[in-house]
């Protein structure tokens, strides 16, 4: 072997060297990296345990929660239930209206219509259902309604109680029908 194969042989080895001697840091850097992993797998584990903790704590909470909703409804629905045979006591069937067929002089029926009850019996049923419906109980209707009809506009005064609260205003009667009612507490609330 000459000087010169001697000396390429030599380099080539030498470059060899460096070349796995820096693989082989490169290599060590990674296996750092890995052994990293594992206590990045112990925390995962951890958090992992954690988020189960968290869910059967917060799973046990929704469902207290939600049974605590549904016990809530219940009785919500048992108010609801109680105020509706409230109103179904307190409203009142309307009056149907009494029909006769008027007969002529010669007796025989002209279809006319008659009614057995008077206007202010009738405008009197009206304000006391109107105010029945909307929830008032022991009305009383102030004033003189003998000589009315059913094309006046009426104004009546009127008293009355609501959930144990005694109320008074007015009602307004316009062509037969209830127009406006103005009921208000006598009692001052407190700001």
């Amino acid at each position: 072997m000459s000087t010169l194969q001697f000396a390429l042989f030599f380099a080539a080895l030498l470059v060899g060297y460096v070349l796995v001697h820096v693989r082989m840091i490169r290599f060590e850097e990674y296996l750092q990296k890995l052994s990293g992993i594992g206590s990045i797998d112990d925390r995962l584990r951890s958090l992992d345990e954690r988020v189960k903790q968290i869910a059967e704590k917060s799973g046990k909470a929704n469902f207290d929660r939600f049974t605590a909703q549904l016990d809530r409804l219940h009785e919500d629905l048992e108010d609801l239930r109680e105020a509706t045979i409230e109103v179904r006591s307190a409203v009142v069937q309307i009056p149907s209206a009494s029909v006769v067929a008027a007969s002529g002089m010669d007796g025989s029926s002209d279809g006319g219509v008659a009614h057995s009850k008077s206007a202010a019996t009738r405008i009197v049923a009206m304000i006391e259902i109107r105010l029945l419906q909307l929830g008032y109980h022991n009305i009383r209707l102030l004033g003189d309604l003998s000589d009315v009809q059913m094309a006046d506009e009426i104004e009546v005064h009127v008293e009355g109680e609501r959930n144990g609260m005694p109320f008074k205003g007015r009602v307004l009667v316009r062509n037969g029908s209830v127009h406006d009612v103005n009921v208000q507490s006598v009692a001052q609330a407190f700001p």
